[in-house]
Formats: structure tokens, C-alpha cells, sequence
């Protein structure tokens, strides 16, 4: 933990001195400074800034990440954290499901978790916004309400190993792995982004993936 709170530190007085030369160049033609979310300017996704250290707010643009192959994308993720929300019951062995009708190829989501030994099960239908990114859908549970979501991080595996998923006002927010389990570090280094993004990530919570899976599996588990 060590090197990553060094490597913290280096990027948010490195981003301080940066954001401070823009602030002093601008100055002399009257331009404010002033995080702009849709930039498209590549900024470093190390860790979070210490803002105190800097004298400004320094924020992380908040966008969706540039590209997501959906071929990739699509499958089993478990749920490892979310913040709470109105519609998905706080259960254990929380998972979700992106998949394709077969019949005609359309996305479609499928949410499952389990309360007290008793399966909760929702599933949608999924629109991407721009097929150029495949960054941004909408999610329909219940017609003939929609959502916006934003997958803001992947991992580099072939299958992405983990992302976060969140929506532009910043009120819901997942954090899923490919396996129930998703190593500390990886964990904290998401939050430490979160919080850079502008999240609340106090309101996290955690989702228990330690029940024994054998008890509840059945035949649809992995119809996917």
C-alpha cells in the first residue's frame, strides 16, 4: 500500500503543478479554469488527487471509457459493491448478466440476487447509445421506464476482468468482477478513482459473495 499511496501523491502534485500553469497562462486574456467532463484530453487514472496539497479542486473528467467491445463485455459479472438504489434488493451473491436474444441478436440484462435464500430475478432489455463506443446504454426493467448508464472503467483482460458501471447524475453505481471475489488492491485503487470522479463513495456497500453458491445454483445459471 505504500506504493500506491506514493504513486497518489506523485499524480495529484503533478496534476496540482499542471492545473496551476494553466490557471496563470490563462489569466492574462480574462479565460476562467474549469474541469471540463466532456475534454477529450487523456487523463492519468493512477489514483485520486490530494486537493488540499494543491489549493484547487482538481476533479477527473467524468465520461464513459473510450470504447468497449461488447463481444467482450458480454456475460457473467458478479457483484462485488454497489451504492443502494430504489429497484435491486440488498441480497447476497449478487450477479448480473449481459447477453444476446438469440433469436435476433438484440442485449438484453438479467439481474439476480438472493435475499434470505430466495432468489430475486429482474431482466431488461439493453440499447447502446453510440455503436461507435458502446460506452453508454439505456436499461429497461419496467416499460415504460429506461435508464442511462455509463461503464466508466474495464480491466485489461480478454474478457475485461472488472468494470464499474454508473449513470451521468452519479446516484447508482456497481463495481462487478468476473469472479465473486476481485483482489484489494484492484478494490481500491476503482474507489480511490470513484472518489476523483466526483463520487460519493461512502455510500458504498459491499455485497456478500461467500454463501455457498452450490445451494442455490439451478439450470439457469449459466443458460448464457
Amino acid at each position: 500500500m505504500e506504493g500506491f499511496e506514493e504513486e497518489i501523491r506523485r499524480i495529484s502534485l503533478s496534476a496540482a503543478s499542471e492545473k496551476m500553469e494553466e490557471a496563470t497562462a490563462n489569466s492574462s486574456d480574462g479565460r476562467s479554469v474549469s474541469s471540463d467532463a466532456g475534454s477529450s484530453e487523456e487523463v492519468p487514472r493512477e489514483g485520486p488527487t490530494d486537493v488540499s496539497a494543491a489549493g484547487c479542486d482538481i476533479v477527473l473528467p467524468y465520461e464513459p471509457v473510450p470504447f468497449v467491445d461488447m463481444d467482450r463485455f458480454i456475460g457473467k459479472w458478479y457483484e462485488i459493491a454497489k451504492i443502494p438504489n430504489r429497484w435491486q434488493a440488498n441480497g447476497n451473491l449478487s450477479t448480473v448478466i449481459y447477453c444476446r436474444n438469440p433469436n435476433n441478436g438484440k442485449l438484453r440484462i438479467v439481474s439476480r440476487t438472493f435475499v434470505d435464500g430466495r432468489r430475486i430475478e429482474h431482466s431488461g432489455r439493453l440499447w447502446v447509445n453510440d455503436q461507435g463506443k458502446s460506452s453508454s446504454y439505456k436499461c429497461q426493467f419496467l416499460w415504460p421506464f429506461t435508464g442511462m448508464f455509463w461503464i466508466l472503467h474495464l480491466g485489461e483482460k480478454e474478457n475485461y476482468g472488472y468494470c464499474v458501471i454508473g449513470d451521468p447524475s452519479k446516484t447508482n453505481l456497481w463495481i462487478l468482477s468476473r469472479t465473486p471475489t476481485l483482489e484489494d488492491y484492484v478494490y481500491e485503487k476503482l474507489v480511490a478513482q470513484l472518489e476523483w470522479q466526483g463520487y460519493n463513495t461512502s455510500k458504498l456497500v459491499v455485497t456478500s459473495q461467500s454463501e455457498d453458491l452450490a445451494a442455490y445454483k439451478d439450470e439457469n445459471d449459466d443458460f448464457y
